[in-house]
């Protein structure tokens, strides 16, 4: 069963839950997160944000869109610290 987590990120609540470790180590590659050459971060946290997050249930479905139209970049960069804690912890 995935584990999940509740977190609390600049007054908002959101609930994560784990994905497989292949799926992540795979996002990260696609996303040339680790090693060279250009770095795909929006992909990178759309896909987690809506791979990953379960509640708010906007967030897990518009992805980054849903801090595109609040503009809130914060919050997002503070989320994928988050996500990115909960999922290697």
């Amino acid at each position: 069963m995935a584990k999940q987590k509740k977190v609390s990120v600049n007054g908002a609540e959101f609930t994560l839950q784990s994905v497989s470790p292949r799926w992540y180590f795979d996002l990260n590659d696609r996303c040339r997160m680790t090693g060279g050459g250009s770095r795909k971060t929006a992909e990178y946290m759309d896909d987690l944000f809506k791979n990953v997050v379960i509640e708010p249930k906007e967030v897990s479905t518009m992805g980054l869109d849903y801090f595109e139209e609040t503009e809130d970049i914060k919050t997002a960069e503070s989320l994928i610290g988050e996500i990115e804690s909960f999922l290697r912890g």
